[in-house]
């Protein structure tokens, strides 16, 4: 069904398609697993584990419910599956140091990467292994040329004439990093030749069909929630559709999650999508990529819980699942915060961001930060003392909790320590459960902290964006958003432009590229963007989406999105 959308309100013109449903029945008895012990090595993560053992993340903590997601010892024992012949082995520590100091060599050059284009982050560094979406690239095969130095030539000018570096030469000619050497009138170099590679070329999709099914009928949040985010998502085609890329969109009311939609799924093959968005329950996922295929993208757009990722390389999960929050948000602040940075670190007794502030604090020991650790109870007296003697710089305060009673401790803090030391540079930082004090009863207290708040996904309502967004979807649709965290209106409407708007330029391989400058998918997005990392092997991919937003003194904020 083709929508005209500007005509488009609540009245959902839905397929509601019916029939005999039946629950799925799984026959039969339940097969043992063999499985055996397993001592994690050091650097390992818990999630490279599962993947040299041929299983998921889920299922390994299944088998091990007392080992945490996003860390675990050296010497620690895990159980894990039998693999006969043996596991894939772990990195060796050469390996792991090589792929560190890789790590940070490309840190003092960072760059801010466009949307799609995830970085490599290696075992080393976070406690999450991440592989690059797209093509991994292939070793350059080089081939070599004599050539005889005429008289008066030099290394830099035969370099230059032949498109090379004078370190390439040296390594082609090892002769020359001899004591003495110099290069006369008819010495023999070999001068590598770099073959040409052509890049690929990318067919982009003139027509986008489109099938979203969710729960649209209904009452309750989960209706609310659904039916926000097609909006939206409506919102984002409208645009794409007067950029001149056709969206044809199907809509299938989702049942209840205990009602089965295997019958359902076969009329949604039937209008050949290319992009199936939902389901909202997870009991309907294996319905629906039961009948997914390659060139049939499945995204679901709530859920951060999706098994059939692990083994399905069509799905697409579009919230960041949280064994990946944690390790995002460990990358961000140790990118952001340099080491010259005094970080004071407060723990509390049942801080529920313990996790965090205890891998943040071996992560920084690690490379050699100025750490300060005291009791959340301390006072300003007792900061002031720990610091003394310390260089004047930038100090960041860094909780284990995010309540409420903290965040307001913390704020009184901050502004204590602030006075007590009015020559440094003095920051808070926060979380996701704090933003929506940022935009209400404590926005001057948070923006005066200078507070860095790190969160998944962010809208910040006073943009001129979000503003426009905000009056037109009002306008469209005679409502306003329902509360909560994402929001769902702009999730759809930044999926649409980021995700569909990819697909139009690249096609089916829009994943492995950056969005072209100046197309709709290159456009900043309202909250969130849609960036993805593969989750290895014949997995799907998952979003990749961590912000750390400054709320500035000044009153502005600055979004650093994680690299």
């Amino acid at each position: 069904m083709i929508y005209n959308i500007k005509h488009v309100v609540f009245v959902l013109s839905c397929f509601l398609c019916l029939g005999v449903f039946c629950p799925l029945q799984v026959k039969g008895q339940k097969k043992v697993e063999k499985t055996v012990k397993y001592t994690v090595q050091p650097g390992e993560t818990i999630l490279g584990i599962a993947h040299r053992h041929g299983t998921t993340l889920d299922h390994l903590l299944s088998l091990n419910p007392g080992v945490q997601p996003d860390y675990v010892q050296a010497g620690q024992v895990v159980i894990v599956p039998y693999v006969p012949g043996g596991a894939e082995p772990a990195p060796t520590p050469a390996q792991r140091a090589a792929a560190a100091r890789a790590t940070e060599k490309n840190v003092v050059v960072k760059k801010q990467p466009a949307a799609g284009n995830a970085a490599i982050m290696p075992n080393a560094v976070s406690k999450v292994s991440y592989a690059e979406v797209g093509q991994q690239p292939q070793p350059v095969k080089v081939t070599y040329k004599e050539y005889k130095a005429k008289k008066k030539e030099t290394a830099y000018g035969i370099a230059k004439a032949n498109n090379i570096t004078v370190d390439e030469l040296i390594e082609a000619n090892l002769e020359m990093k001899q004591e003495g050497y110099k290069l006369k009138k008819g010495s023999v170099l070999r001068i590598p030749v770099k073959p040409i590679v052509k890049k690929p070329t990318f067919k982009g999709l003139n027509t986008i069909r489109l099938a979203v099914i969710l729960p649209l009928v209904g009452n309750g949040v989960e209706f609310d929630r659904s039916v926000e985010f097609y909006r939206g998502l409506l919102m984002g085609v409208e645009e794409l559709k007067q950029a001149g890329v056709n969206v044809v969109v199907s809509v299938y009311n989702e049942p209840a999650p205990d009602v089965s939609i295997a019958s359902q799924m076969l009329q949604v093959v039937g209008q050949n999508p290319d992009v199936i968005v939902g389901p909202l329950y997870p009991t309907h996922f294996t319905d629906v990529t039961a009948v997914s295929a390659k060139k049939v993208k499945v995204v679901v757009p709530f859920s951060s819980k999706v098994p059939q990722v692990d083994y399905r390389p069509e799905v697409y999960v579009l919230n960041t699942p949280a064994v990946y929050e944690n390790a995002l948000a460990l990358d961000l602040f140790m990118t952001n915060f340099k080491k010259q940075t005094h970080v004071i670190l407060l723990h509390g007794q049942a801080g529920n961001k313990r996790n965090f502030s205890e891998e943040l604090q071996r992560r920084l020991s690690s490379a050699g930060y100025d750490i300060v650790s005291l009791p959340t109870s301390a006072s300003t007296q007792q900061m002031t003392a720990a610091l003394l003697g310390k260089k004047q710089g930038e100090y960041i305060i860094v909780p284990d909790d995010a309540s409420e009673a903290t965040m307001k401790q913390m704020l009184t803090k901050t502004a204590d320590l602030q006075h007590a030391l009015s020559g440094a540079q003095i920051s808070l930082l926060g979380y996701e459960s704090w933003l929506p004090y940022a935009e209400g009863s404590m926005r001057e207290q948070i923006h005066a902290a200078n507070t860095y708040i790190l969160t998944p996904n962010y809208y910040y309502p006073y943009t001129t964006a979000s503003k426009a967004f905000y009056e037109k979807y009002r306008k469209w649709f005679k409502a306003d958003f329902v509360s909560s965290k994402p929001r769902m209106a702009p999730l759809g409407y930044d999926f649409a432009r980021g995700f569909l708007g990819s697909m139009a330029t690249y096609g089916y391989d829009f994943s492995t590229q950056s969005p072209q400058k100046g197309s709709v998918a290159a456009q900043p997005k309202l909250q969130s963007e849609p960036r993805f990392i593969t989750v290895g092997g014949n997995g799907g991919y998952v979003s990749r989406s961590m912000w750390l937003v400054r709320f500035k003194r000044d009153m502005s904020i600055v979004k650093i999105s994680a690299q």
